[in-house]
């Protein structure tokens, strides 16, 4: 299994966070168990970049994860592309090949890319338990829906312990929610 993931925004939506916590998902916690019976490591690997200004400019993180041996470091053409602003997506939208699964909040992003894109409104969602801070966690759970690259509990493992404790109830029930606008989204897709 190889996966390249870009996740894109703006500074400050926790963009270089999604990156960090499905690396670590990806590489401490989820352990397949193979055909053959045995227990199965992932390797992942983490990058980031960001426009001129940290918060507000444009940021991106690309995570690439296999369970072989990675020589190069960076993702190229990623298998998901994950947008959210307006910004990332005019940066970032041609950076893909025609299977590219593309994840984009509406609220955020204006216009509509041709594709397997799925529909995840993680701002408003994450409004609606009171933070847009925890939209980016909001998103990673309906990413982990989507994609399946990752166990559920090895992301919320993972999720947990990069964040200090007393956030953890709200993150819990963000990637939860994120998670159940995942499948709706891949249930709607191309409903649009």
């Amino acid at each position: 299994m190889d996966r390249q993931v870009r996740f894109s925004g703006f500074g400050g939506q926790g963009i270089v966070l999604m990156g960090i916590i499905l690396a670590r998902a990806a590489s401490l916690y989820d352990r397949p168990t193979g055909e053959d019976g045995r227990i199965h490591r992932k390797s992942a690997i983490q990058t980031q970049s960001y426009g001129p200004s940290a918060r507000g400019g444009h940021s991106k993180c690309d995570v690439k994860i296999s369970d072989k041996e990675m020589m190069y470091p960076f993702v190229e053409i990623p298998d998901y592309l994950v947008i959210m602003s307006q910004q990332a997506y005019v940066k970032y939208i041609h950076e893909r090949k025609p299977e590219t699964k593309i994840i984009i909040d509406p609220d955020l992003v204006l216009e509509r890319p041709k594709g397997d894109v799925f529909h995840v409104a993680s701002t408003k969602a994450a409004e609606g338990i009171g933070t847009r801070i925890v939209a980016n966690v909001v998103m990673l759970g309906a990413f982990r829906e989507i994609s399946d690259i990752v166990t559920y509990e090895s992301l919320e493992k993972a999720l947990l312990d990069s964040l200090p404790k007393p956030t953890h109830d709200l993150n819990k029930s963000a990637l939860s929610i994120g998670a159940k606008l995942g499948k709706e989204a891949a249930e709607n897709r191309g409903k649009d």
